[in-house]
Order: C-alpha cells, then sequence, then structure tokens
C-alpha cells in the first residue's frame, strides 16, 4: 500500500474510533459497499451491483494497541485469494474466511455494543452517521476523483466520435463500454437513447432501433470506489435556433444548481435554487417532476434523490451529481465542493464547450 493510502487509511480508521465513542459502541461493522470503498479504496463487488458486497469488514475499536483499531475481513473461499493479491493488497488486519455455501452474517458480531450501517437485530444502526463521514473526501480521493471524471469524459468522446445516425443505441453503448474499459473504469450505469426517445425516456436502456437524428450517451464510470456521472448528447445535423437555445436555457438551469453548490449549503436548499431556475428560464416550472435532479455523489452515482426536505449539508471535499433535463435535452456532471467554490469535473477537452457562469460546460457535439 502506498504512503498516501495507507496514511488515508489511518485517518479513516480514526474517524470510525470517534464515531463508536460518541455512539458507546466498541465494534463497527461495515457492509454497505460505499463504506467499504471509502475505508479500503478497491472493488469489493463481483456483479456490478451497487447494493451488495463480497466481504464484510469488523472494525474492533478496543484492540490492543490504543488509538489502532483492529481491522477484520471477513469474506468466503472464493474471493478472499483475490481480494488479498489485489483489491486488499497491503490492507492490514485478520480474515476469517467462511466456505462458499455458509452465510457470512453468521460470523459477524452484534449486539448493543455494536455499530453497523447494515444493522442485524440489537445492533446500533449507524448507516446516517457513516454516510456522513464518508461524504468528504481526502485529498487523495479528490485526486482520484479528478481522474475517474477526466477518463470518464474522455471514454464518452471516443464512443461519440465512432457513431452515426445508422448506429443503433446497443452498438452505441457497446462502444461507450469498450471505451470505459479500456480506461480501467467500471460501466456501472449505461444509458443510450436516439432522437424519438430521449425526450419521453429519462433513462433510456438501449435498444436495437437505430440512433437517427441525434443520441445521448449515459455513463456512470467507477475506480477506486469513485463514481463519475456524465451525459452527453451528439446531433447528427446542424441544431435548428430553437434547439440551441433551449440547450442554452437548460445550462441555465444546471448554473442555478452549480452556484448554489457551496461548502455548507443544506442540500435542500441547493435543490430549491436549482428547480427554481426552470421557470425562470422559460421551461414548465413543474418540469423536474418528470425526472431526478440529482443530489449526493462520491461513492454512489446518487445516494438518493435530493428534494425540498433532504437533510445534510455540503461539506468541504464533498461530491455532489446534477443532472438537469427539459425539452429532449440533459446535461449532467460529476462536482467536487471546495471551499473556493464548486467544480466540475467530467471535462474534455476534445469535447465542444460553452462557457456558462464562468464555467466551462458541455456543448452538443454536432458530428
Amino acid at each position: 500500500m502506498d504512503p498516501e493510502r495507507w496514511s488515508d487509511l489511518q485517518a479513516q480508521l480514526g474517524r470510525l474510533s470517534a464515531l463508536g465513542r460518541a455512539h458507546g459502541v466498541s465494534t463497527l461493522v461495515l457492509r454497505d459497499p460505499a463504506s467499504l470503498t471509502w475505508l479500503l479504496g478497491g472493488r469489493v463487488n463481483v456483479p456490478q451491483t451497487l447494493d451488495s458486497a463480497c466481504l464484510d469488514v469488523v472494525v474492533d475499536l478496543g484492540s490492543s494497541r490504543p488509538g489502532e483499531p483492529a481491522v477484520t475481513v471477513v469474506t468466503n473461499a472464493i474471493e478472499a485469494p483475490r481480494l488479498r493479491d489485489t483489491e486488499l493488497a497491503g490492507v492490514p488486519g485478520d480474515w476469517v474466511v467462511v466456505p462458499w455455501w455458509e452465510s457470512r452474517e453468521r460470523r459477524l458480531p452484534q449486539g448493543a455494543d455494536v455499530g453497523s450501517d447494515r444493522p442485524t437485530t440489537g445492533s446500533v444502526d449507524l448507516a446516517a452517521e457513516l454516510a456522513v463521514l464518508r461524504r468528504a473526501l481526502t485529498e487523495c480521493q479528490q485526486r482520484q476523483l479528478r481522474g475517474v471524471c477526466r477518463d470518464t469524459a474522455a471514454a464518452t468522446t471516443a464512443a461519440a466520435q465512432l457513431i452515426g445516425p445508422m448506429t443503433t443505441e446497443y452498438a452505441a453503448a457497446g462502444l461507450l463500454a469498450r471505451e470505459l474499459l479500456s480506461r480501467q473504469l467500471d460501466p456501472i450505469v449505461l444509458l443510450v437513447g436516439g432522437d424519438d426517445r430521449i425526450g419521453p425516456h429519462r433513462h433510456p436502456l438501449p435498444t436495437g432501433e437505430a440512433l437517427g437524428r441525434r443520441g445521448m450517451l449515459v455513463a456512470c464510470g467507477r475506480r477506486h470506489g469513485l463514481v463519475a456521472s456524465v451525459t452527453r448528447i451528439v446531433s447528427f445535423e446542424p441544431l435548428a435556433p430553437a434547439a440551441r437555445d433551449a440547450c442554452a436555457r437548460l445550462l441555465e438551469v444546471e448554473r442555478a444548481f452549480l452556484d448554489a453548490s457551496i461548502v455548507g449549503a443544506g442540500l435542500a436548499e441547493v435543490f430549491t435554487a436549482g428547480v427554481a431556475a426552470y421557470g425562470e428560464q422559460g421551461f414548465d416550472p413543474h418540469e423536474w417532476h418528470r425526472h431526478h435532479q440529482g443530489g449526493f455523489s462520491g461513492w454512489q452515482p446518487r445516494e438518493f434523490p435530493a428534494h425540498s426536505t433532504s437533510a445534510g449539508s455540503l461539506p468541504a471535499g464533498g461530491v455532489v451529481a446534477w443532472n438537469p433535463s427539459a425539452a429532449g435535452w440533459k446535461v449532467e456532471d460529476t462536482t467536487l465542493v471546495l471551499d473556493s467554490g464548486p467544480e466540475p469535473l467530467v471535462r474534455d477537452d476534445a469535447w465542444p464547450s460553452v462557457v456558462v457562469g464562468g464555467r466551462s460546460r458541455p456543448d452538443v457535439l454536432v458530428a
């Protein structure tokens, strides 16, 4: 394990110790994939799912060495060799390896002195507290996220340059997946919509239909457990003035979300500022009812869709991903929230851009 990652791990274990003390527990059990990737910095999945992991981690906060919690990895005999050799190579700790036909849950501690993000009966539910803990990325994680976003943007550009009006949605999705995988990114979300489906279908799973006059590419790329979300639109004919105007107005809606995404702002406050911009920009004021607008990101595409009563505030080093859509257009980015202001990260200089609110934002690629 490199020194920077080791330093991160030690700091995260210190934060877990403080959390445990605050809630009067001596042991923490991490089972949520987002918590596990935050702590370990590696892949904790086998299928590309967001809600299940192939291991659990037990953190003994009362270990024999004060200030140094003991870590135990609980997994099965199939995954243990790979995890030891690759994802968790260099991670100190003990291992409990169960036969593949046995449940790991039986080997996990439980009771009133145990806290968990997915607690068993009688244990303390610390899911919300752990979510808050992992929202503020370390400097190392911020650098990793910038790389994930840069490469996800480049993969989307590369795929967009290979498609045309007769390309099927499935073929376009295959090209996008290839470009993501070639950059060591796991494609955990992959959507493609042709001209007839971009407007009515905000989450267009690919079909065998040709794209037609334009295509929308949507992806979430994951590496180091960190996720970049991107939506880009390609037009195979020049944009009519009305379409160009709608795109410009939608970027102004996104600007409202970004301008409000400052350290300390409440998530509900940012959401309210963003959705108010639909009516201000000439769209149906209720346009946001037709699709969620985004929310906290980082270790997941979204922790949950933000809304007007969402709890939580944006920490320094936090991550949000907003994706306003209207009139058959959509824009999406992953943004780091810093003391200096919001920093959209999914950028590729090869993709056409426009300046909106002092920020470089993605334009439509006219092929």
